[in-house]
């Protein structure tokens, strides 16, 4: 695998992605922006699938998908990648990877709560937002759906 290569790994619950998932949102959400532990780590862990992309087995961008399977939507929380990955195009490949396995699961929509600092990368990505801008974690969000 070449250095700069995403490799994107998944699964369901508590385990070792999941581990990885937690380390990549502690130095983002809580240590970066301020989000109490509390609020971070919630006891949806062990009901949703994490996803992670690693560098060189380094893992350093994530998200967490809540998967609805009587409405098929699939709702994607906590994504988030370290200060010194960003800008790569490392979690856009990420979800993009969520997008195709929803497509493939016969998913209707995917939504999420965008920082409204982030709304624009989202919107690249196809999501467009709607309704009013509403505070999660203290932290302007807005809600972004895509319909595939």
């Amino acid at each position: 695998m070449s250095e700069n290569k995403l490799e994107i790994k998944h699964a369901q619950g508590l385990g070792a992605i999941n581990d990885a998932a937690l380390t990549i949102r502690k130095r983002v959400f809580i240590e970066e922006q301020g989000v109490p532990t509390t609020i971070e780590i919630d006891n949806l862990d062990h009901q949703t699938d994490h996803y992670v992309g690693f560098l060189s087995h380094t893992p350093v961008t994530t998200a967490r998908v809540a998967i609805n399977e009587a409405t098929k939507n699939w709702h994607i929380q906590r994504v988030a990648t370290l200060r010194d990955a960003r800008g790569k195009g490392y979690a856009a490949t990420l979800l993009k990877q969520i997008i195709a396995d929803a497509q493939q699961a016969q998913v209707q929509t995917l939504d999420l709560g965008a920082q409204v600092t982030a709304i624009g990368f989202y919107e690249k990505l196809g999501f467009i937002a709607e309704g009013p801008v509403f505070k999660d974690a203290n932290i302007d969000h807005r809600h972004m759906i895509l319909t595939l």
